[in-house]
């Protein structure tokens, strides 16, 4: 049966012709000012930025590299520009309960002539209060309350003295400042041995005199301290209506240019008040064992002062802030403690942003995975976005793992949109799991992976080169280079008439082209520097290859690629590491004997088939009963296995490959071990597209090359592969010079007459199929075992 099912050279690779590119050098071209082929994801950011309502914040999703970010920055810098621009955000000390700071929003730019404005009021009083209690003035009134007070001392010890006086007793005043009184003689104080030469009646009399006088003394005294706190509250009173009008003057300024933000004016009235109490730390600045030095830094001035966590004075539009660590304190802010003589002390200036902060009243970007891997951050932001204000509570708090005092920072008004970029596995993941997720993320954008091969897009793709190369400060490419480029964007994707938008990996090629471009010292890239960057990248991987292939030739793995056995065939797969993929002759064997219909998956009974791979083995068994036993049972029982593979097989590629070697050992006629198949299929025996297809054929091929073309060798794909074929240009060539064969086929039967080389054969109206063909022998033996278990279930029916 001739299927004509060989490819031709043609079939195998879609280059991009130079002709449809109208330039000699990406030099030539217009920068982009966006992405290509991203209009759906385009309109989404669109949409979600400047949709109105809780919740709608974006999801931006698409595998790492394929300029997400990009994307979404370059939008929202030119979509900002026409929003209000973000304000000031600050804290404040508050007077009345220091452990709840105050809030203070300003317009842009405002905080940082706020922080100006109070520093040089702080300054004026640094220099005028002193003065203001050292001119003649504040001097005069002060002489003035000490001479009353003076003249009443003076008064009151006189009246004093006189009744002493009278009273033949003398007032003496002690070294210590105390008062005492003793019996005088011709103006003196007596001493004791003189008083005792009195007579005893005069002595009495003298100490009577001397105790009445006592109690006239603390009369005094107290008349005395009463008038000096009369003193004192003066000169209070004094010193108050001086620093008021010092103060009132500088708190004036502030509050007049400042006249509409009302917290403001709280504040500033609530600071005059403060400042009173602090008088002397302004006007005895030089003492020692003062609170504060003559700075505006010092702990205790810095009270006065705003803490300005967010300033946008320099910010164009809303403020857009990226945050590639968000740790629960970097995205919500803290509250930072200070050593100080062995405990840690906070206070209201020690409150830091964070990354939430800066983006108010804007626009948020997050790595999503990034968030997630950080403790505490994705609850935080959750947090955040529900009740629409921002607390500084921290971890330790939240969970009780410390028991210290902090502040409570009045909490800040939150309006913003958060952009969380990640792939589409995380974001179903977070739709399935977290049933919070879909409340605030209600936009989604997602991105595309692959656009059409049409020359439109050939040339907007070299535009894209050219903006990166610009960019990236690259050389520029020749126009063979750009077709090479595009050639290799759609192998990577395994699609001859699409090609890749992955950015990342576009600008790693770049990268490395024009590495090789200046090793040969020009000055523009050229064709063969591309394919020298991807030959380069692959040489830097594939050890593990060459091993492979290294065991093949040597005869460690077993693989034959001449000559034809019963039961076994060459299966293509693919093995992955990391990045780098390459594909591999398997040898695959069946073997079948009498039995119940039982095919044995021995990949599976050991664990180390996946279940895409048991699901074709049911599926091919499905097609063995529907195909040779439909009124019948299969009286069958059969094992397969890829020989000398130890690690996990998974996926149904190899399905096509399986039923071809169960079928040979069915019927008992060899295969051809020159042909290796790849392809899956479904139960009626139709053969379906699979992936790798690329790699898998390179990967045959290098191993025929190295254990030496005949010409017979070839590889056998789904025909609805053929589209995917981006072959290199080893791998073509010899197909053009019939050294090596590639066929299509969309029939299992296709595949057992390339491999058997003879008729499969199909039903005639009696029933049966043509002698001497495939099929003719696989009913043969199914047959006999049919009779075999007719046989016994006869006997067993006698007995």
């Amino acid at each position: 049966m001739n299927f004509n099912t060989q490819l031709h050279p043609d079939s195998l690779y879609q280059h991009c012709s130079s002709e449809q590119l109208n330039f000699k050098t990406t030099a030539e071209l217009q920068s982009l000012s966006t992405m290509i082929g991203q209009s759906r994801a385009l309109d989404s950011i669109d949409f979600g930025v400047n949709i109105e309502g809780n919740g709608y914040n974006l999801f931006v999703m698409g595998d790492t590299g394929s300029g997400k970010y990009t994307l979404a920055k370059r939008f929202l810098d030119e979509h900002v520009q026409l929003r209000p621009h973000g304000n000031d955000w600050g804290y404040l000390h508050n007077f009345t309960d220091p452990q709840k700071p105050w809030f203070l929003e300003l317009p842009t730019g405002l905080g940082s002539q706020l922080i100006h404005d109070i520093e040089k009021a702080i300054h004026h009083l640094l220099e005028e209060l002193p003065h203001a209690f050292d001119d003649e003035y504040y001097r005069g009134r002060m002489r003035s309350i000490d001479e009353s007070s003076r003249k009443h001392r003076v008064r009151l010890f006189g009246i004093l003295q006189l009744e002493a006086d009278r009273k033949g007793i003398v007032l003496l005043r002690m070294q210590d400042g105390t008062y005492a009184f003793a019996a005088q003689r011709n103006g003196e104080a007596m001493t004791a041995d003189e008083f005792e030469q009195l007579p005893v009646d005069q002595q009495e009399k003298t100490e009577d005199a001397i105790a009445t006088l006592h109690e006239d003394l603390q009369h005094t005294l107290l008349e005395l301290r009463e008038w000096e706190r009369d003193n004192q509250t003066k000169v209070k009173a004094l010193d108050d209506e001086v620093a008021t009008e010092v103060i009132s003057r500088q708190i004036n300024k502030l509050k007049n240019a400042y006249p509409k933000i009302e917290r403001l004016q709280l504040y500033f009235d609530a600071m005059q008040k403060d400042l009173l109490n602090y008088v002397d730390a302004f006007v005895k600045p030089d003492d020692e064992d003062d609170e504060v030095s003559h700075t505006v830094d010092s702990p205790l001035l810095k009270r006065y002062q705003v803490n300005l966590i967010v300033n946008n004075a320099d910010a164009i539009g809303a403020p857009v802030v990226y945050e590639n660590f968000p740790s629960h304190q970097s995205l919500l802010g803290s509250v930072e403690n200070m050593a100080m003589m062995g405990t840690l002390i906070t206070d209201f200036s020690l409150i830091k942003a964070g990354a939430i902060h800066r983006a108010n009243g804007g626009y948020l970007i997050l790595d999503a995975e990034q968030l997630l891997m950080q403790p505490y951050s994705w609850e935080g932001l959750k947090r955040a976005l529900h009740s629409k204000e921002l607390r500084f509570d921290s971890v330790e708090q939240m969970y009780s793992l410390v028991a210290t005092v902090s502040l409570e920072p009045e909490p800040i008004p939150l309006d913003l949109k958060v952009i969380l970029l990640g792939d589409r596995h995380l974001y179903y993941e977070l739709y399935e799991h977290d049933p919070e997720f879909a409340e605030l993320f209600k936009v989604v954008a997602d991105f595309e992976d692959q656009m059409e091969r049409t020359a439109d897009n050939h040339l907007l793709y070299a535009r894209l080169i050219a903006s990166t190369v610009q960019k990236e400060g690259l050389l520029h490419l020749g126009k063979e280079a750009v077709a090479k480029m595009i050639e290799h964007a759609a192998r990577s994707v395994e699609e001859k008439s699409k090609m890749s938008l992955h950015l990342g990996s576009m600008t790693d090629l770049l990268r490395e082209s024009t590495y090789w471009a200046r090793k040969q010292q020009v000055s523009v890239v050229a064709r063969q520097h591309v394919t020298q960057a991807l030959k380069s990248r692959e040489q830097r991987v594939d050890r593990i290859r060459g091993q492979l292939i290294d065991h093949i030739e040597r005869n460690i793995t077993r693989i034959k690629v001449t000559g034809a056995y019963v039961g076994e065939v060459n299966a293509l797969t693919v093995l992955g590491i990391g990045e780098y993929s390459f594909g591999q002759p398997s040898r695959l064997t069946a073997n079948c004997r009498f039995g119940d219909g039982d095919i044995i998956d021995i990949e599976r009974e050991v664990e180390l088939g996946g279940d895409i791979h048991s699901k074709g083995v049911l599926i091919m068994s499905g097609y063995l009963g529907s195909t040779y036993a439909k009124d019948q049972p299969l009286s069958m029982s059969a094992s397969l296995v890829f020989e000398q593979s130890y690690g996990e097989v998974d996926g149904d590629s190899a399905t096509a490959a399986e039923l071809c070697a169960l079928l040979s050992a069915i019927a008992e006629l060899p295969l051809k071990q020159s042909l290796a198949i790849t392809g899956s299929m479904n139960q009626h025996g139709e053969v379906q597209a699979i992936g790798g297809v690329n790699e898998k054929i390179e990967g045959f091929f290098d191993v025929c090359v190295k254990l030496g073309l005949t010409g017979d060798q070839g590889v056998i794909i789904p025909l609805s592969n053929v589209q995917h074929l981006m072959l290199r240009q080893d791998v073509i060539d010899a197909v053009a010079e019939n050294k090596f064969q590639i066929h299509a086929i969309d029939a299992i039967d296709q595949a057992l007459a390339l491999l058997s080389g003879i008729d499969v054969g199909q039903l005639d109206e009696q029933g049966q199929y043509p002698e001497g063909s495939f099929n003719a022998a696989i009913a043969k033996r199914l047959q006999l075992w049919i009779d075999v278990h007719k046989h016994e279930k006869e006997s067993a029916d006698e007995d």
